[in-house]
């Protein structure tokens, strides 16, 4: 599926194949969501995800392309199969 990221996705979920939350979309720009990672956000996700380290609060954040997108829906974004 082709995915299309706007900043009305800022704030959703970010969940893999069996559902379990990964992180939080903290922004969205130029086709790129921006991901807070959570507890559950595997090191084989985090390796396949491009890490941002430029963030005011030094928080990693972590660039998800469209390409990386199974789906979107109204409350969370659900990864394809890595």
């Amino acid at each position: 599926m082709c995915a299309n990221l706007t900043v009305d996705d800022e704030g959703k979920r970010v969940v893999n194949t069996n559902g379990k939350e990964i992180g939080v979309v903290d922004e969205v720009g130029a086709g790129v969501a921006f991901v807070e990672p959570g507890a559950e956000m595997s090191e084989s996700i985090k390796s396949r995800l491009s890490r941002d380290r430029d963030v005011a609060d030094g928080m990693e954040r972590y660039h998800l392309d469209e390409d990386h997108i199974d789906e979107i829906t109204r409350d969370e974004i659900r990864l394809q199969r890595f």
